[in-house]
């Protein structure tokens, strides 16, 4: 009775075994997992929302990547930067994104950032030296110091980390869509495949409305 006993644990042990091992290669097949967070999209719309930091090399990668598929999205999906301080050294160039971004110098100052600190080493670490560098793309230096200091900025900064909190955000790049489903590249298995499952989970989300 007793190896009986102990030959329905052990095949239990493997059994629940098997499942943990199974659960996270599940979620690398799906390449998202799904999430609960406040964020909805506009009426009629897919939301698309990146995690990225300036300093992520992996976020400088999949830049590559995102150009051309931004190029090709339809009308009815909105994409959406976030830049996202998941340690205190982020902090200043997360500053610097949501400066930009209320003097509406995002679109003209994004690439170069990328490109300043990845291809050319640039140290943009402090407000004085990223004050330099946005005055070196056309962006007036008063405006933006005031941008980077003030109300507007901590509050988007907040807003981006309770949404991560909330999706459990953990790394960058990250892909949210429609607030539901959090695309990494360790679940998806690289950038390309990150846009790959995301296109999926648009079209997932058309058919859910039809």
């Amino acid at each position: 009775m007793l190896v009986n006993r102990l030959k329905s644990f052990l095949t239990a042990l493997l059994a629940t075994t098997a499942l943990a091992l199974a659960a996270p290669a599940l979620a690398a097949e799906s390449g998202y997992r799904e999430v609960q967070t406040d964020v909805s999209s506009p009426e009629g719309k897919v939301l698309v929302q990146e995690f990225f930091w300036y300093g992520c090399p992996h976020c400088y990668y999949l830049e590559g990547e995102l150009e051309p598929w931004l190029e090709e999205l339809d009308e009815d999906v909105v994409f959406e930067r976030r830049a996202l301080a998941l340690g205190q050294h982020w902090v200043p160039l997360t500053r610097a994104f949501y400066a930009a971004d209320q003097l509406d110098a995002v679109d003209d100052t994004h690439a170069a950032v990328f490109h300043a600190i990845h291809e050319e080493g640039s140290r943009l670490t402090d407000a004085d030296s990223i004050a330099d560098f946005y005055a070196s793309q056309g962006v007036d230096r008063e405006a933006f110091l005031d941008a980077y200091e003030g109300f507007g900025t901590q509050n988007a900064i907040r807003q981006t980390g309770q949404i991560a909190q909330d999706a459990g955000v953990q790394g960058v790049p990250s892909l949210l869509v429609d607030g539901r489903f959090l695309v990494t590249g360790r679940l998806a298995g690289g950038n390309v495949e990150m846009l790959q499952v995301v296109d999926a989970l648009i079209e997932q989300i058309r058919d859910e409305r039809d």
